[in-house]
């Protein structure tokens, strides 16, 4: 009997505590200070920098942790916590951008975050999120969406195919004039 309520409370408390880990993400979304770095190299995670990336206070979010940030310009999408800094303490996120004039430009942002799933601080789950925030990158830029998890730079970087060329020229293309207007 004594071992029938132990596995019975272990599996109640199993729950509770994915109630919990949900409640902390959401007391982790909120508007965050936001600044640029473009030191190239290897993260505090073990990750190479790269676009989509972000050094956040690793106390309240962890390695690992998707985001959606909000409230950037061109730089509003999704990124991976994957670096840290002495600096970057709080809700304070550093994103890594490839150049310093970007930075520079970028400036300091008041950026609204919403967490998309919480890591764990560990390199291995840092490697998984940086994995499904591109394939989500890579859907929104075939889909021709940005803000969502691609950004205006991705979209201005994409690789262009002829169609999806095509269909952007017939859509910036001027509407046909008919005889009613021209009079």
């Amino acid at each position: 009997m004594g071992i029938t309520v132990k596995i019975q409370l272990l599996v109640a408390l199993v729950p509770l505590g994915a109630v919990a880990n949900a409640q902390t993400a959401k007391q982790r979304n909120d508007t965050y200070i936001a600044t640029a770095y473009s030191q190239t190299g290897i993260t505090a995670s073990g990750a190479w920098t790269h676009r989509h990336v972000v050094a956040a206070d690793p106390g309240l979010l962890p390695f690992g942790t998707r985001i959606k940030v909000r409230r950037a310009g061109r730089y509003s999408g999704e990124y991976v916590v994957a670096d840290t800094g002495a600096k970057v303490q709080g809700r304070h996120l550093d994103i890594y951008l490839p150049s310093t004039a970007e930075c520079k430009k970028f400036g300091v942002k008041h950026v609204s975050v919403k967490i998309v799933e919480l890591g764990n601080g560990t390199a291995a789950a840092t490697k998984q999120a940086d994995k499904m925030m591109k394939e989500e990158v890579q859907k929104d830029i075939s889909k021709g969406v940005v803000g969502n998890a691609a950004t205006e730079d991705d979209w201005a970087t994409r690789p262009k195919s002829r169609s999806l060329n095509n269909k952007l020229a017939r859509h910036n293309e001027p509407p046909a004039i008919t005889n009613s207007q021209q009079r």
